[in-house]
């Protein structure tokens, strides 16, 4: 079990509602993590899911389908605040984008099996 609440929250919710969980990345909006920023996404079931810290009680869950997911990469950019590895999510016409907390592994773990979700291989 991992020690991030936030983490810990997505992965006990998915298994809950039956879910084995595939990988979690440990991200967070904008350039600096900062108190509330905190988030995780979650590979599981066929679905891409990003937990959000609530300011005020439980954090809130949303999930799109990973066939809906038209592309994943991780980059590293130097920006004025220091260098920090940013992560892109396409779905259709949609682009989100996150600072990444967690190390390279959870990473690479993360990129594959959304890759391997977008092919129609995901685990349930």
């Amino acid at each position: 079990m991992p020690t991030d609440p936030l983490a810990a929250f997505l992965i006990g919710q998915l298994t809950q509602d039956g879910h084995d969980v595939v990988t979690v990345l440990r991200v967070t909006q904008g350039r600096l993590p900062v108190p509330g920023s905190a988030q995780a996404l979650g590979v599981a079931g066929g679905r891409l899911y990003l937990a959000h810290a609530g300011l005020f009680g439980q954090p809130t869950l949303a999930d799109i389908p990973l066939d809906t997911v038209t592309g994943v990469d991780v980059r590293v950019a130097k920006r004025l605040t220091g260098t920090r590895r940013e992560l892109s999510v396409w779905t259709g016409d949609a682009t989100l984008r996150f600072t990444v907390v967690d190390d390279d592994t959870a990473v690479e773990r993360f990129l594959r099996a959304v890759r391997a979700g977008q092919a129609g291989t995901s685990a349930g």
